[in-house]
């Protein structure tokens, strides 16, 4: 989740993220981009440095290593000893360079990276989800030599498996789940056994031709899928292997941008509920850079990237990025280990979180209409500020100054009752309740 600007963490840092993905995998054709260079142990680490050298301090990237050649067609198995062993070099030369240990490190290195991905989407190497590649055995072996030699360079280091595609297929129990999940996911966590994975990491969309309706349902499905995971990484000894879900979103253009602002909260929230330790969108600006398209998925960004007939030009904010800040604003600091489920029925959802000693409640109604409802407060609770968690602005275009972009009102009329009680008109935008 980077920026395609001059300074790519930018957007990030005006945020408050804590997390990316840098927008490059760290293949290994990437770095050694010819024979001669493997032969020789020379790498070209120019754009990798300019990319994941710059990490801002406080942020944490997880990086992608990725083999990219080397392996018999439609396999994981490489054509022979020599190369795996050339693989490693490569492995070890890229952790060396960024661990920040003092050993080889890149000059100037701002920032250690201390999390790595094995792959990006093992099934799909090409990024061509109509060719599968479900040789489970020799990823399984890729998997087991590129964590230990991880681990060798940095005891410190987590690991997390190559992403699920399908995650939104779970719930469909359709072909692409079957031949994904079924005929690759499943037997290989089967054979590691509990090791080499620190991170299981699960990519959530939803299919490109299903309608705006779908889209805006989806963030409920998401529980299936990591509930199927879960108990699939219990059941082979990982109990202790956090989920994360390192791609999710929905497109503004087929929702509109309050939709899309109000959908990032509910999936942030929601999935941390449920017990998913992190949660990244998939990009800040959109589009498939370097690409000039103009489809589905090319309007997941927080940020306009100019193209398109409706665009309101390249670095214009949305909705969606304002609703970012102000969840991490509100939030930030909370203990996520202890989020308090309070209500998830009738179309009413609702969690409490405790920030530094003081709740803070999320909560929204996915009903057609608006419900009258009331939320128990902490003893002692005098007032309350209630903020919406969209902007007052049909687009991000006309938040002219983030500080007033919020419908933020202080409420004293609470319920007598003990304890004290908020009466609440809630609508389909997420608010955030704050103890005053």
């Amino acid at each position: 989740m980077v920026s395609g600007l001059k300074e790519p963490y930018s957007h990030v840092q005006d945020i408050g993220g804590k997390w990316i993905r840098p927008g490059i995998d760290i293949t290994w054709p990437l770095v050694q981009p010819t024979p001669d260079h493997v032969e020789k142990g020379v790498y070209e680490w120019a754009v990798v440095d300019n990319l994941y050298g710059r990490v801002p301090r406080g942020v944490n990237a997880l990086a992608n290593i990725c083999v990219g050649q080397g392996t018999k067609p439609g396999t994981w198995e490489f054509v022979n000893k020599y190369v795996e062993e050339r693989y490693l070099q490569y492995v070890k030369a890229i952790v060396e360079r960024y661990d920040g240990d003092g050993l080889n490190d890149m000059p100037g290195l701002k920032n250690p990276i201390k999390y790595w991905q094995i792959e990006n989407e093992p099934v799909f190497p090409n990024l061509d989800s109509s060719t599968f590649n479900l040789d489970w055995i020799g990823f399984s072996h890729i998997v087991e030599i590129t964590y230990t030699t991880i681990k060798e360079s940095d005891r410190e280091a987590k690991i997390s498996l190559g992403g699920v595609a399908g995650g939104h297929a779970v719930k469909k129990n359709d072909p692409f789940f079957q031949k994904e999940i079924e005929g690759f996911y499943f037997p290989l966590l089967r054979n590691l056994s509990g090791r080499y994975i620190d991170i299981f990491d699960i990519h959530y969309y939803e299919e490109p031709r299903e309608g705006p309706e779908q889209w805006k349902r989806a963030w409920k499905d998401m529980k299936t899928a990591y509930q199927l995971f879960r108990r699939r990484l219990d059941q082979n000894g990982y109990q202790k292997t956090e989920i994360w879900f390192t791609e999710t979103a929905i497109p503004s253009k087929l929702v509109g941008e309050r939709a899309q602002a109000s959908d990032l909260v509910k999936r942030f929230i929601h999935l941390r509920s449920i017990g998913v330790k992190k949660i990244f969108w998939w990009n800040m600006i959109e589009g498939e850079h370097p690409l000039i398209v103009d489809q589905i998925s090319d309007h997941f960004g927080l940020v306009y990237d100019g193209i398109g007939a409706e665009d309101p030009g390249f670095g214009v904010k949305k909705l969606s990025y304002y609703t970012y800040k102000k969840l991490i604003e509100i939030l930030e600091g909370s203990d996520w280990n202890n989020i308090q489920t309070v209500r998830e029925s009738e179309g009413v959802y609702i969690y409490k979180f405790m920030k530094q000693g003081k709740p803070v409640w999320v909560a929204w109604n996915d009903g057609e209409e608006s419900k009258g409802l009331r939320i128990r407060l902490d003893r002692d609770t005098k007032a309350v500020k209630i903020t919406e968690a969209v902007p007052k602005s049909e687009s991000g275009k006309e938040v002219i100054n983030y500080n007033g972009a919020f419908q933020e009102i202080t409420r004293k009329d609470l319920l007598e009752s003990y304890p004290p009680q908020l009466y609440l008109e809630l609508g389909s935008v997420p608010v955030f309740v704050e103890r005053k």
